[in-house]
């Protein structure tokens, strides 16, 4: 899942203040510059809430996060979110907990109990939380916790939540502009010492 955020009415007030200061391929990579500072700040700010709100690593959750960055040529920067599913034992370890086994089932951090779950190690060395669907010995089915986007979607699971939104547009809009001014000044001082003033 990714997100869009418009600044278009910043760059076209930029674009008339500056337009006859500055050639246009400059002004786009220097608006490009802007877009891709504005996404690392907000990026930066949605892995924060991603991992204190899941109570993940940092780490991980940065490397669930993607971003596209922007060109002059295609002054648009994407911000993606992506994550498989993991197994309820890495889950509770990177919570702070590692699971323990009771004569009932499993305790896996604040996921509390699992009933008739138990922990096995794989012939590959894999470790994780199983449980039975039966009473039979076989077939067992491996136990999972949420994805790493999924403390943003709503509750249908089809779109992120208005304050997960909120929290990166607000950043973006607070950086954007200042950004942007700053790029667009290192391209003025470029053209006057490319023409000694």
């Amino acid at each position: 899942m990714s997100v869009t955020i418009r600044v278009a009415d910043t760059f076209d007030n930029l674009e008339r203040a500056f337009r006859d200061l500055v050639p246009a391929e400059r002004r786009n990579a220097a608006y490009a510059r802007a877009i891709n500072k504005a996404i690392a700040q907000a990026r930066t700010q949605w892995v924060r809430h991603i991992s204190k709100s899941a109570q993940l690593p940092y780490a991980y959750v940065r490397r669930a996060t993607v971003v596209f960055h922007a060109s002059a040529a295609r002054p648009v920067a994407t911000l993606t979110v992506s994550g498989r599913y993991l197994t309820l034992f890495r889950y509770a370890e990177a919570a702070g907990g590692k699971p323990f086994l009771l004569p009932s089932g499993v305790v896996a951090g604040r996921w509390g109990l699992h009933r008739g779950a138990f922990i096995a190690r794989m012939p590959n060395g894999h470790i994780s939380i199983f449980a039975r669907r039966s009473k039979k010995r076989l077939p067992i089915k491996q136990l999972y916790g949420p994805s790493v986007p999924r403390p943003l979607l709503n509750a249908r699971k089809t779109d992120f939540t208005p304050e997960a939104t909120k929290a990166i547009s607000d950043k973006i809009n607070e950086v954007i502009l200042p950004l942007a001014l700053h790029e667009i000044g290192r391209e003025i001082d470029r053209v006057k010492a490319r023409h000694g003033v």
